[in-house]
Formats: structure tokens, sequence, C-alpha cells
């Protein structure tokens, strides 16, 4: 398995960045900040499922600063040969999609949910071996360093081996001994709680002999009951039917007494009706004779109305002439004022023109073009030109002498910068040849002579460009003078425009003088107008009660024949109910001499007796039947848990032989595998990393992967074996311990491909070259360290040991 090439579009650093790797071992190399960690990240995150927020604490800094989305997509080929494409977006939603080539395109592969998507990814990387592909990469293929090396330096021996454990994968035989004892105390618990069930159960079925006796006694109760309600119907029945003539008897004498009363209340009813109907009449006859009365005072008032109303007209006719001749009178004022106006205007506007024209003839002879100041301005693009000539040249002057300077820099130093150690890639037995001095002094010489010319160039554009500067501003002024003059032009025939108005105001003015004098005359026409309408209202005043007297009375003398004819009609219907009344009382005497009250509440309280006690029997039927279900409820209850007690005495026995096969799975399976797992791989991976780490550190020290995985250096010291461990240990011979282990239990676990971020940091000069030589000879087979085992390594590191054994160096950032 091998991956071909990265896209990287708004993350983090890389806005849009595309890497290529080789098989074998890649180096990503470059300055801090540039984003060779992000890389792994990216892999980690698109091709193996891995949380962004396993990077970061928000998933937004995933992200390139500023970006909404971003994606990435990696392409890798199978052992098989199939080249695919993943690709997976940052951001919501996130798209997580896998492609096939086919024809030079990439196809997408459907899948229903991501997590068949990352099933397929897993098949492809034959990384399928019941563990997710993210944690895979998180605990072994691509931690970071520090992240690694964290479970070496926990000082709790049981967290330090529930960290391995679960990197081996075979946390899950001790998890299941730890899960096991919670099962194990749950099958207890439930033969405690059966054993309880049971002992209660049986404590209620001691009950089921006497409700059987109980119920038998019910049962004879009910039949009782039955029969006597049967009796208290039959009786009820004929009751009933001599209540029901007696009632109707009843009834009828009530309506009738209802029908008396109602007569009774209509005939008071009509007789102070007929005395209000009397009343209205006397008021329509005294009406009409205050009708007759007033009829000749209310003929006057009118004649009176009439007079004024037509003086009322004159009078608004007088208002009308009295308006024409103020808005006249206005107008002639208005015409007057404005013909002065325009007089004294017009003569005070021709002065001021003669003045601004004399003005700007002067101002125009003052403007005229110098010819010495015109040509200075026209050469003016000609010196720019030869000033950018000069400047071009004095710029590669500049560049070439610092190009000079930084080599002659370089060629002085002899130490790397990064590791401050001697460079292997620079001989520095002896001092470089110095040959800048010279070719710097000349082109020193060539830039003093060339300032000289641009000093002299630039005065002479300097003074072009202060001339164009003034012609220009006098182009300018020019321009606005010949504005000023149209303008004075344009002045002049409005004013004269003006004075040929003025004549034509003369007639108006006349014509308005001629309306006033006339209106004048129409308006001695209304003299006496107003004593005439004073003596009008005087009139109309004198006759004015009068004619409210016959208004106000004759609707209702009007009324009159009306309340006549009513007041008739009330007398008749008067004596038709008083008639009605006297045939009613006769028919109701009647029927109460042969109604008796007594027989009738007699039978009703026989009736209330009858009704309770049926009420009483049916009650106690009910409560029987409901007995009698209750009592057969609980006897098949108690049936019930007498079946329940069989059955929970059988699942007693089942769950006791569950708990001795939990016990001995426990003790005799379980707790054992766990740890034969742990001593197998630790043995095995032991051996590996022993050689590795023998390459790297050069020394004769064993490395051995000991208890409760703890790291673990056997030497002979004085003829004694010695161990040592934990804080023992330098941090050079840690690291080269954890890098070797690392090695070593990826060729275990199977993988074809690692990351490994910064591997010899901590490391000195002699155990990074063998550290490089150790990732080389793992490939090719040069050493005897361990077998070929990997189609692809991916580092992260500055260190110039790797230039020489990585099949490609790529350079981040440039």
């Amino acid at each position: 398995m091998q991956i071909l090439s990265i896209h990287l579009k708004n993350i983090k650093s890389h806005r849009d960045t595309e890497l290529s790797f080789s098989a074998g071992i890649n180096v990503l190399s470059g300055p801090n900040g540039v984003g060779k960690s992000t890389v792994f990240e990216a892999i980690g995150y698109a091709l193996f499922g891995v949380d962004a927020r396993d990077f970061v604490s928000n998933i937004d800094r995933f992200l390139s600063i500023g970006a909404k989305r971003g994606e990435i997509a990696v392409v890798f080929q199978t052992t098989s040969g199939d080249i695919w494409k993943v690709s997976r977006t940052v951001g919501a939603p996130t798209k997580w999609l896998l492609h096939k080539e086919s024809g030079g395109t990439f196809e997408v592969e459907e899948h229903a949910k991501i997590e068949e998507t990352e099933a397929r990814i897993a098949e492809l990387l034959e990384l399928n071996n019941g563990r997710t592909l993210a944690e895979q990469f998180k605990l072994v293929i691509g931690p970071f360093q520090n992240e690694f090396l964290g479970p070496f330096i926990i000082k709790q021996a049981t967290k330090r081996q529930e960290a391995f454990d679960e990197i081996l994968g075979i946390d899950a035989w001790r998890k299941t001994y730890k899960g096991t004892s919670s099962l194990l105390s749950a099958v207890q618990e439930k033969i405690k709680i059966l054993n309880v069930e049971v002992a209660g159960k049986t404590e209620q079925l001691a009950v089921l002999p006497d409700k059987t006796a109980e119920l038998a006694t019910v049962k004879i109760e009910l039949v009782q009951r039955q029969n006597e309600l049967l009796e208290k119907e039959t009786s009820l029945a004929d009751l009933e039917v001599r209540l029901t003539q007696l009632e109707a008897v009843e009834k009828v004498i009530v309506s009738k007494g209802n029908d008396l009363a109602i007569l009774e209340d209509r005939i008071k009813n009509g007789a102070g009706k007929i005395a209000g109907e009397a009343e209205r009449v006397e008021s329509s006859i005294k009406a009409l004779q205050m009708v007759d009365e007033s009829k000749a005072g209310k003929d006057a008032f009118d004649r009176a109305d009439k007079i004024l109303s037509e003086l009322r007209g004159r009078e608004q006719q007088r208002r009308a002439v009295e308006q024409d001749i103020a808005v006249l009178e206005k107008q002639a004022l208005t015409l007057s004022q404005k013909v002065e106006h325009e007089q004294l205007e017009i003569g005070r506007i021709n002065r001021q023109l003669g003045t601004e024209q004399d003005s700007l003839t002067a101002a125009r002879n003052g403007l005229q073009a110098d010819p010495q100041l015109s040509s200075l301005a026209a050469r003016l693009p000609e010196i720019r030109k030869e000033v950018d000539l000069l400047k071009g040249e004095r710029s590669l002057l500049t560049g070439r002498r610092e190009s000079l300077l930084e080599g002659k820099e370089k060629l002085g130093e002899g130490v790397c910068p990064f590791f401050q150690e001697i460079c292997s890639n620079i001989d520095g037995s002896s001092a470089p040849r110095d040959v800048f001095s010279a070719r710097t002094a000349e082109l020193d010489l060539q830039a003093a002579a060339l300032d000289e010319k641009i000093k002299a160039s630039a005065l002479r554009q300097k003074e072009a460009e202060v001339a164009e500067k003034e012609l220009g501003s006098r182009i300018i002024r020019l321009q606005e003078l010949d504005k000023q003059v149209a303008a004075i032009g344009d002045r002049a025939s409005r004013n004269k425009e003006r004075a040929t108005a003025l004549e034509a105001l003369a007639k108006p003015q006349a014509e308005a003088a001629r309306l006033v004098a006339a209106r004048k005359v129409d308006l001695k026409a209304f003299a006496g107008l107003d004593v005439a309408i004073a003596g009008a209202e005087q009139e109309r005043l004198h006759y004015k009660t009068a004619n409210d007297t016959y208004t106000a009375n004759l609707n209702v003398a009007g009324e009159l024949p009306g309340r006549q004819q009513s007041l008739q009609k009330m007398h008749q219907l008067l004596e038709a109910l008083t008639a009605d009344q006297k045939a009613k009382q006769g028919e109701l005497d009647t029927m109460k001499a042969g109604f008796l009250p007594e027989q009738l509440q007699q039978l009703r309280q026989d009736k209330e007796h009858l009704l309770a006690g049926i009420a009483t029997l049916r009650q106690q039927i009910v409560d029987h039947g409901r007995a009698i279900e209750r009592l057969e409820a609980d006897i098949v209850s108690l049936r019930k848990i007498q079946g329940e007690i069989e059955a929970k005495q059988i699942e007693i026995k089942s769950f006791e032989e569950k708990e001795k096969l939990v016990k001995f799975l426990r003790n005799q399976v379980f707790k054992n595998v766990s740890a034969q797992l742990s001593e197998r791989f630790r043995e095995e991976i032991s051996l590996r990393a022993d050689r590795i780490y023998r390459t790297i550190a050069e020394t004769d020290e064993e490395l051995y992967w000991g208890d409760n995985y703890q790291i673990v250096l056997k030497d002979m010291q004085d003829g004694v074996i010695r161990e040592r461990s934990d804080d023992q240990l330098s941090g050079g011979q840690t690291m080269s311990a954890v890098v070797a282990l690392r090695l070593a239990l990826l060729q275990t676990i199977g993988a074809r491909i690692a990351f490994f971020d910064e591997p010899t940091s901590n490391l000195d000069s002699a155990r990074r070259e063998n550290l490089a030589h150790a990732f080389r000879a793992i490939d090719v087979g040069r050493e005897e360290v361990t077998e070929h085992w990997y189609d692809q390594l991916f580092l992260i590191s500055h260190d110039v040991a790797f230039t020489e054994i990585t099949d490609q160096m790529i350079q981040v950032g440039e």
C-alpha cells in the first residue's frame, strides 16, 4: 500500500497545497510554522477518519483564517495495484467520499452510511482488524512523538499497563475480566432476589382455601337478593298505574288555575291601558285647540321669514362687490410698485455690467503665455524617461552588490545554524578565497557615477514640472475668464428683456384703476339694506312664539282619530276577557269537587319507599357481583402465583449453574489470557526493538520491555548484570528506546505505513545519524536490523542526516 499524493485546501496554513510522495522514506522539511505536522493531521483526518478535534480544540482552528469550509483529498494505491482517492470536507456538512480510478478519472463509490465508507477504506488498507481506523492511527500508526512517549513515562504501573494493552489491542480480555465481576455480582444478587420473591409468594398462597369458601357464600346471598328485587318491582308497577291517573287530574286542575291567573292579570293590565289611552285622547283634543288658536301667528312668522331670506341674499351680493373692490385695489397697488422697482433695477445692472467687462479685459491681457516657459514644459516627458532609465540601472547594480555580499557571508560560515555543529556539507579546513571585494568596489564606483547623473536629471525634471504646472494654471484661469465674459453677455440680454417687459405693464395698471371705480358705483345700489334687515328680524321675532306653539302641537292633534279608535277597541277586548274568566272559574270548581290530594300524597310516599328498597337491593346485587369477581380474580391470581413459584424455583437452579460457569471463566480463563498475551507481545517486540536500539545507540546495552511495559536497559558493569529503568535513564536513552519500540510495534501489528514527527528529539548527533541509517536499513536490508515490513515511512525532521537516506525530501512552505 502506498500514499501517492495529498491536496489540502483551506487547512490551517495551507490555502491550496498539493504534495506527491514516493515509496519508501519521505522526509518533510522546512522552517517551523509552515504546516509540516498539518500534513500528517490531514492524512489522519481524511484517510483514517480521525476527528479534527483530536488535533485542535475548536474545529474552526483546523481551517485557514477566514475560511468557512476546507477539503482534504488523499490518493493511494492498494497492494493489488488499484488507485483510489478519499476526500473529506471540513465544516458543516461534512462529507467523506471514496473514489476509484477508472479510465484516468475518479468515480465515487456509493455508500449509504459513513460506517460503510470507513469499513471499505479499512479493507483497502488491510487494517480491518476489529479496531477503528482512527484508533489505529492515534495509538500506533500516526501519533506525534510526544503523544507516543506519554504511556512510557506514566508512573503508575496499572495505568501504564492499561494504556499499552489498548495500543496492542489485548485490553478486551482485561476489560472482560473486570466486566464479568459485575456480571457475577448480578447473578448472585438475582439468586437472592428470586429466593426472597419465592418466600413472599408462598405467604400469599396461604389464603387460597378461605377465598374459595367465601366465594360460595356470596353466590348464595346473590340469588336471595335477586328474588326480593323481583317482588318489589312488581308492586311498584301496580302503584305507578294508580299514581299516573291521579297526577293527570292534578295536572289539569293546576293548568286551569294558571289560565285563570293569566286572565286576571290581563284584565288588570287592560284597565290600566284604557285609562292611559283616555288620557292620550284628552291630550290630543287640547293640542287641536292650541293649533287653531296659533294659526294666524304662524302665518305671519312665515311671511317675515321669507322677506328676511330675500334681504340676506342681497347682503351676500353686497359683500361680493366689496371683496372685488379690495382685490382690484391690491392689484393696482402691486402693479405700481413693480413698475417703479423694475426701473431702478435695470439702471443699476447696466452700470455693474460695464464695470465687470473692463476688469475682465485687463485680466486677460496679464495671462498671456511666456515662450521660454512653454518650451521647458514641453520637454518634461523626455526628462522623466531619462530619469527612469537611470534609476533602473542603479537598481540592477544594487541587486548585484547584495547578491555578492550574501554569497560571501554564506561561504564564510562553517557552522550549521540549526544544530550548532560543524556542517558536514562544507569543508572548513581552509578559509574561502576572497573573490568578492574587487567586484564590490567596481560596482560602488559605477553606482556613484549613476547617482550624479540621476541627481542632475532630477533637478531638470523638477524645473520642467514647475513650468508645466504654471502653464496649466494660466490656461485654467483664461478658461474661467472666458466663462465670466459669456456670463456678462447673458446677463445683459436678460436686462434688455426686463426693459421690454416693463413697457407692457403700463396698460394693465390703467385697466385695474378703471375697474376699481366701476365696482364702487355698483356698491351704491345697496344703500339702506341694513335697516331693512333689522326690521324684518324684529317682526320675525315677534311671531316666533306662535310659530313654536303651532309646530309643537300639530303632530299630537293629528293623532286624535287614531287614539279614539284604539280606546274603543280596548273597551271591547276587556268585556270579552271578563266573560271568559267567569266560564273557566266554573269548570275549575267542578273538577276540584271530585279530587282528593291526600290520596295522591300517600301514593307518592309509597312509591318512594319502594324505589329506595329496590335501589338498595340492586346495589347489594352489584356489590355481591363485584365481590364474586374480586374473589374469582384473587383465586386466579393465587393459582398464578403458585405457578410462578414453581417457575422461579426452576430459574433459581438455572442461575446457580450460571454462577458456577462465570466463576470458572473468570478464574481459569479471563484472568490469565490478558497476562499471557501481554508477555508474548512484549517478548516478540523486545527482540525486534533490541536490534533497532543497538543500531541507534551503538552500545552493548540490551533493550527489554519488562513487566507492566517498563523500559529496561541491561548491561555488564564490573562483571555484574546491571538493569536500569525510568528515572535512571537519560533523555537520549529513553527517546532511542521509544523509537525502537514503536518501530518494532508497527511491524508486529502488520502496519504497512507509519508517521514520525521529529523522531531525533533529545538525541545527540551520533544517535541521530544512527537512527537515520536504521530507518534505511529496515527498508533495504543493508544491515541486519529486522526484515523488511513497511511500504512507506513519513518523517518530519530538520536533521541533515536524513538527506542521505531518504527516498524523497519534500520542502514544505516553498
